[in-house]
């Protein structure tokens, strides 16, 4: 393979355990308002901005009703999220402390907007080891669309043959693949599918198994 020069994370279910709470929050959400939120929804959803949120919901809810749901969404993640906590995913501190002391450029590229995403990098203590971000709100198309990774790729001036990003979510590696840019699966909340697992350039388990792997290329 080409000589890595980029590391691009997503952050959502990658770097961060919030899809497991959105999760709650979209089925609590649902329940409140008597719809079924679904594995396959939320499978359409994760990954995504609010534009490809509502498109998946309008295939079976009137617009009033999606943005209902999406604002009744929100305010349980918020209240979720205060009873919790943000948790790092497996591996991310050990990952990002190798990368660094090997002088690897690394850049957050997430569907979430610039504000909440800044403050759960920062409540976490990881938001100092990235060089560069690119947020949901930057940009104009989101995932499957690789605009979010081409304009992380272009802050650094490092082709997309250079540069590999790093996903849990079946958007964000359709996104990555369509840029041309090669991509390593780590799931979360969503399993890929067969066909889907032809895709990544590889597959692990966690982020500690993507720091072996780097150790062996870097």
């Amino acid at each position: 393979m080409k000589e890595i020069k980029l590391v691009i994370f997503d952050m959502d279910g990658l770097l961060l355990d919030t899809e497991r709470l959105s999760n709650i929050a979209w089925i609590e959400a649902g329940k409140n308002m008597g719809i079924e939120i679904t594995y396959n929804i939320l499978r359409r959803i994760k990954g995504g901005n609010l534009k490809n949120a509502i498109s998946v919901l309008m295939d079976f809810l009137e617009e009033e009703e999606c943005k209902k749901l999406i604002e009744e969404k929100n305010r349980i993640q918020v209240r979720v999220i205060e009873e919790e906590g943000i948790r790092l995913k497996k591996g991310v501190l050990e990952l990002l402390a190798f990368l660094k002391e090997k002088k690897m450029k690394i850049a957050v590229a997430t569907s979430t907007g610039k504000e909440t995403a800044t403050r759960e990098l920062q409540d976490t203590g990881i938001y100092k080891y990235f060089d560069e971000f690119v947020f949901g709100d930057e940009v104009k198309n989101g995932k499957p669309n690789p605009e979010i990774f081409l304009a992380a790729c272009k802050k650094f001036d490092i082709s997309v043959e250079n540069a590999i990003v790093l996903e849990d979510s079946v958007l964000g590696l359709k996104a990555a693949v369509s840029g041309g840019i090669k991509c390593i699966v780590v799931e979360d909340t969503v399993q890929l599918t067969e066909k889907e697992n032809r895709l990544p350039y590889k597959k692990y388990e966690s982020l500690l198994e993507v720091k072996n792997f780097f150790k062996e290329v870097i």
